[in-house]
């Protein structure tokens, strides 16, 4: 189908939403068009702290995404024993490989991790990150020790969900992607108490721990700590695959290192993520949709959202 058709096919679910939607207005001022004396080290450098044995899928998604939204520099802080798969996998991002053992990262990392984070504009940690005590050790130094922006993803959520004081210490912004499963574990409450009022706990949690919280279901909420509350209307059935997520918290972290608020790159993520995602459907359908094929349609999203 062509692009500006299945673009505006996709806009039409944002005819007659709510007032709260999330939609171009709102996140224009995120891709403004680049300057000509421009170079890479303008345009965002981002850390990326994931991937393990088994799952360096998720970390690959996320550093995709990263570059598809933008962002001039990509490292991907990796496992050691991994770095030759994220090496081939990986043409257009730079590796730091951290000390490893039967393919999850040590406790013993965090100083590099911390380093690089710091040197750079934003840091996402968590996909494909897997779970241990040295890995809880490692992303607890992170949280605490970083002073740039933010994303914790996926297992990065995991780790921290018996200690969540630790976001009030933190030295930076911080934006948490949980979906429903993983917000359950974060704050104790049942699935079906938080589908059934998800804006109401969205919006405790961003306020009682000073972070912007992206939950992540059929119809994502981004909350923020001073009461803002934003609706996602665009997305598709097709995106319930393993991957998704992933891909979404480097679109997030791609804006968040490119010099976008929290919430505005919170925004601008869940926007294009799934305006891509129902663009691609309008080729591929959603009963076989990939988070490949959101990567795929990110810059299209993004074109033609600046064309209006």
């Amino acid at each position: 189908m062509d692009i500006h058709i299945s673009f505006a096919k996709a806009m039409e679910k944002l005819k007659n939403a709510p007032e709260n939607a999330i939609d171009a207005e709102l996140i224009k001022e995120c891709t403004k068009p680049r300057q000509a004396q421009m170079h890479k080290g303008d345009c965002g450098r981002l850390f990326v702290c994931g991937g393990s044995v088994g799952l360096t899928g998720a970390a690959v998604l996320a550093v995709r995404a990263a570059l598809r939204c933008g962002c001039g520099l990509v490292t991907l802080g990796c496992c050691e024993e991994l770095n030759l798969v994220f090496e081939i996998k990986l043409t257009e991002a730079m590796t730091l490989p951290l000390p490893s053992k039967d393919g999850k990262m040590l406790a013993c990392a965090a100083e590099s991790v911390k380093m690089h984070a710091n040197k750079s504009n934003a840091m996402l940690i968590g996909p494909g990150l897997s779970q241990s005590s040295e890995l809880k050790e490692l992303v607890y130094d992170a949280v605490k020790n970083c002073r740039v922006g933010a994303v914790l993803d996926a297992d990065a959520l995991n780790l921290i969900s018996d200690n969540l004081d630790i976001l009030k210490k933190t030295k930076a912004p911080i934006i948490l992607t949980p979906h429903i499963g993983e917000f359950a574990r974060l704050t104790g409450l049942s699935t079906d108490e938080i589908y059934a009022y998800k804006e109401k706990y969205a919006l405790k949690f961003a306020s009682d721990y000073g972070c912007i919280t992206v939950l992540k279901s059929h119809r994502t909420v981004v909350a923020a700590p001073n009461g803002e509350l934003y609706t996602n209307m665009l997305g598709n059935p097709g995106m319930a695959t393993g991957g998704s997520g992933d891909v979404l918290a480097g679109a997030i972290a791609s804006f968040l290192s490119q010099g976008c608020s929290p919430l505005k790159a919170a925004l601008a993520g869940v926007y294009f993520h799934s305006l891509a995602a129902d663009m691609a459907v309008c080729e591929m359908g959603e009963y076989s949709l990939l988070p490949t094929d959101i990567i795929k349609y990110l810059p299209y999203a993004i074109k033609e959202t600046q064309g209006l």
